[in-house]
């Protein structure tokens, strides 16, 4: 056998080098591309990953560059949301959803929708009494098995208000809604809310219609955008709202159809009321003993819209600039003792804990839930 030479020899080792070199490029690429989960596990790279997420959810684009734009966008979302899952540090995970191909200011401007109402004069010096007694004009009291018409409150305190509620286990909310790509969340937040008082008060859930408020509610309120408390001005007006089998959610604005409408009486209410809350989380807790309530909250983070599981806790300055409507449904705490609002949201069951939100009580991290409260009555005008 011919004795190897010295620049055989050589060669052989530059090319190994250049080989382990190579794995290491790609090896580094694949971490760039895929990253890593919270154990440790090489995820699939943003290309497979947007292609297993756009079966999931049907999505599909006009062409290769609006696919390959919206790849990218889906891309950093994807490393915003494994680097906090990684980096284990908040009291909730994150996921991918169905709005991860979205930038924030695509985001912002679709799947939101609250705006602050303009006060009537006959509003100006009701907030107060409305927070201190929850309801002048007939909110209701829990005796034990249901809420009495009428009942009043008396220095500002429930007679009964439990560590924990939750109106859906009291079968008070209606199933998880979606608005869709319509700023109309005040709607389905009004809504929610007449919902859980009219089973609360007659034992009676009506799925009732958010498309009539939608249409009907008139003034700034539309797809762009709206108010909670004009909102739920209509409903009351309206003499009970259709039920949603009956005025179906299209998710655009159009022609209002409850004019003329025979009232559903079984889903009528009476006036409505809202309290400036200014922080104050007890008032909250007393309100939502009492019934689900309609707040507003900041969902400008892409945490908020990339939410999975556990409790959420905003930064120190989300709150300042509220944005979204939600309904809240319960409040209670976990195992660990970390206390929480429980949230309704209308962005689909895939969203969040089957699409509701747990959202940090008394932590300062809230986003602003304990700013403003509304909520109809069984009252009169």
């Amino acid at each position: 056998m011919a004795p190897i030479s010295s620049s055989s020899r050589l060669f052989g080792a530059w090319l190994l080098l250049v080989l382990v070199a190579a794995t290491v490029v790609v090896d580094a690429a694949a971490v760039r591309e895929g990253a890593r989960s919270r154990r440790g596990a090489l995820l699939p790279s943003a290309a497979v990953r947007h292609e297993r997420w756009m079966a999931k959810f049907g999505r599909a684009y006009t062409d290769a560059v609006e696919k390959a734009r919206r790849r990218k966008v889906f891309a950093a979302n994807a490393r915003h949301v494994d680097a906090v899952n990684r980096a284990g540090n908040r009291t909730y995970t994150l996921g991918l959803n169905q709005f991860s191909d979205l930038t924030d200011d695509e985001f912002l401007e679709r799947h939101l929708g609250y705006l602050q109402h303009q006060l009537r004069p006959q509003e100006i010096n009701n907030t107060a009494a409305a927070a201190a007694g929850v309801s002048k004009k007939g909110a209701a009291l829990k005796d034990g098995h249901k809420k009495k018409k009428g009942a009043a409150l008396k220095d500002g305190q429930l007679r009964y208000m439990p560590g924990s509620v939750d109106w859906r286990a009291q079968g008070a909310v209606t199933e998880i809604k979606n608005q869709g790509s319509c700023g109309s969340c005040w709607a389905f937040a009004a809504v929610a809310a007449t919902e859980g008082l009219v089973k609360i008060t007659t034992g009676e859930l009506i799925s009732m219609s958010e498309q009539q408020v939608l249409d009907c509610t008139g003034g700034i309120s539309s797809c762009s955008g709206g108010d909670i408390s004009a909102a739920l001005r209509y409903v009351a007006a309206s003499g009970g709202l259709q039920p949603e089998a009956a005025y179906a959610y299209v998710g655009q604005q159009g022609a209002c159809r409850g004019f003329g409408a025979t009232p559903n009486s079984a889903a009528s209410v009476g006036a409505p009321q809202w309290a400036g809350l200014y922080g104050d989380e007890g008032v909250l807790q007393q309100l939502v003993a009492s019934q689900p309530i309609a707040v507003a909250v900041e969902a400008t983070d892409p945490d908020f819209r990339h939410y999975r599981s556990g409790v959420y806790a905003g930064s120190p300055s989300c709150g300042q600039r509220l944005n979204h409507a939600v309904t809240v449904v319960g409040y209670g705490a976990d195992g660990v003792g970390q206390e929480y609002w429980v949230v309704k949201n209308q962005w689909g069951p895939r969203w969040g804990e089957a699409g509701y939100m747990r959202i940090a009580r008394r932590s300062g991290a809230s986003c602003g839930i304990a700013t403003y409260a509304y909520y109809p009555t069984m009252g009169s005008f």
